[in-house]
């Protein structure tokens, strides 16, 4: 194969992946809105228990749970911001400082021993 035929060959697959890439984005966005997505609290250890789905299109809003889950599954985009103090305030159960945890889009978390208090959604993307 000559060094020209090359050229073309790679020039061919780089128009190919990138013609690709715009051709994907519409449909990120359109995902972004899809009916699978949720953010759901439960009120035992590894997404058992008692479940506490939340609206995920609800977002920067400081929301105060009633009881304290132990455990949170997100799978929507939006970051969740836990907080272990009532009133989306940083420090450990109790106590003031700079202490939260954000479960990210498609994570879940934990929080055994602790609960969480409130929580606050962030979009994913700004």
């Amino acid at each position: 194969m000559s060094v020209r035929r090359k050229s073309f060959a790679v020039a061919a697959a780089a128009v190919a992946a990138l013609s690709s890439v715009a051709v994907a984005q519409p449909a990120v966005a359109a995902a972004q809105s899809g009916p699978g997505y949720f953010v759901k609290f439960y009120m035992g250890r590894n997404l058992t228990g008692t479940e506490i789905p939340v609206d995920y299109k609800v977002t920067n809003v400081c929301v105060n749970l009633p009881q304290r889950p132990k455990s949170v599954v997100n799978i929507a985009p939006v970051n969740a911001e836990i907080y272990f103090n009532p009133d989306c305030t940083t420090g450990f159960p109790g106590q003031t400082g700079g202490y939260y945890v954000i479960v990210g889009a498609v994570h879940s978390g934990d929080f055994d021993g602790w609960g969480v208090a409130s929580y606050r959604l962030r979009p994913e993307y700004s």
